[in-house]
């Protein structure tokens, strides 16, 4: 396998991480505060910092933005204009980006996102979750349904062109035979895209180490599968077509930079725990708040880790994470980008899966099946 080189890059897209909330939720992992607000204004000025002076690897050439979190939604329509002045700085965007922030119900108003617009805001992916507050309250979110729904609404109602609503399935004390109910309430809402994830629960999170000490009941596999199930018949039904394993859209509507993490495009990741992909090459930064203001302040990169371009580790999870989508992965052309011949490579693989109904072929062109996106952990292990 070719190892000299990665493959050639794309117009990249920009990570930018705003780890603030009100309170954290007992399912999340990522690098997030609470209770710090006081730092806010130092944290966007060492972000802008940090987007003005490293990463040299990045691609000059970006075509998607997105703001994700913690809460970027806390953020002003000012705060954000300034920060995406900053990637302008120092990149090429381009005048038909896509920008994305990423939004919770109860920090939202007609004013502030009439704000986001002008400021350059073209996609809001709003962090509804559920519709039953009693499941709220308990993972620690600050919106109740009736918010939810009011946040969407005034979403439609704004300059922001696209409107993402995200759901959770599985979380402590979510009726799984209802949950139809719940994705019925979401289409209502008539967004452009909706996002399903199905609760994870191999992370280290308040919710995950409840549940391994038996305080807090693990969803039901079984009954998590039929809600996925449930999920993709009704989305589809109302027109919100299926296009990675978690996601719907109406057409035209995808989501342009989630796409890059699924087809092995480069993005650029700044601010705190945000990873990036460059070069072919990966790096992470610092998780700890005061560590990575200190970094900036000190003029240093605030990187913790770097992973060297590595062809078969990179090649691997190309293939898994192209899998995702509905369209598969064209194994011709993705081998020849690193120098494999995939068919032959993981010949036993697609004959496994084929025999069990989990993807179908068609040419050099592998898909998962709607009964293979279920069970598509077990061939990404084996293809890993």
């Amino acid at each position: 396998m070719r190892a000299d080189a990665p493959p050639a890059e794309a117009p990249a897209g920009i990570y930018l991480h705003f780890p603030f909330c009100a309170e954290r939720c007992t399912y999340c992992d990522f690098a997030t505060v609470a209770g710090r607000d006081d730092r806010v204004e130092d944290y966007l000025a060492a972000l802008r910092r940090e987007i003005a002076s490293f990463q040299p690897e990045a691609p000059e050439d970006a075509d998607t933005v997105y703001f994700g979190g913690g809460t970027p939604s806390r953020m002003t329509p000012e705060q954000v204009a300034r920060l995406l002045d900053a990637v302008r700085a120092r990149f090429r965007l381009r005048a038909d980006a896509e920008v994305t922030i990423e939004a919770n119900p109860e920090s939202l108003d007609a004013e502030k996102l009439e704000g986001y617009a002008r400021a350059g805001v073209t996609r809001l992916s709003v962090g509804v979750q559920s519709f039953d507050d009693a499941v709220l309250r308990r993972t620690g979110r600050a919106h109740d349904a009736a918010r939810a729904e009011a946040a969407v609404r005034l979403a439609r109602a704004s300059g922001v062109g696209v409107v993402s609503v995200d759901l959770i399935a599985g979380l402590p004390g979510e009726n799984l035979t209802a949950w139809g109910e719940t994705v019925r309430r979401a289409a209502d809402l008539r967004p452009d895209h909706v996002s399903v994830y199905l609760l994870e629960t191999d992370k280290d999170t308040p919710l995950t180490r409840g549940m391994r000490a038996g305080r807090v009941a693990a969803p039901d596999d079984d009954a998590l599968a039929r809600a996925y199930e449930e999920t993709a018949e009704l989305l589809e039904a109302r027109g919100l077509r299926l296009y990675e394993i978690s996601n719907f859209a109406e057409a035209g509507r995808q989501s342009r930079h989630n796409r890059k993490y699924w087809t092995d495009a480069p993005y650029a990741a700044f601010g705190l725990g945000a990873h990036a992909y460059a070069a072919g090459a990966r790096r992470g930064n610092r998780r700890d708040l005061d560590g990575y203001l200190a970094s900036l302040a000190a003029g240093e990169d605030p990187v913790e880790s770097r992973d060297a371009w590595d062809a078969s580790r990179r090649l691997g999870e190309a293939l898994v994470l192209g899998l995702r989508l509905r369209e598969g992965v064209d194994l011709s052309r993705l081998g020849a980008r690193y120098g494999a011949d995939l068919l032959d490579l993981h010949a036993q693989a697609w004959e496994r899966g084929e025999a069990a109904g989990i993807l179908e072929r068609e040419g050099s062109r592998v898909r998962l099946t709607a009964h293979g996106r279920l069970r598509s952990n077990e061939l990404f292990a084996e293809l890993l």
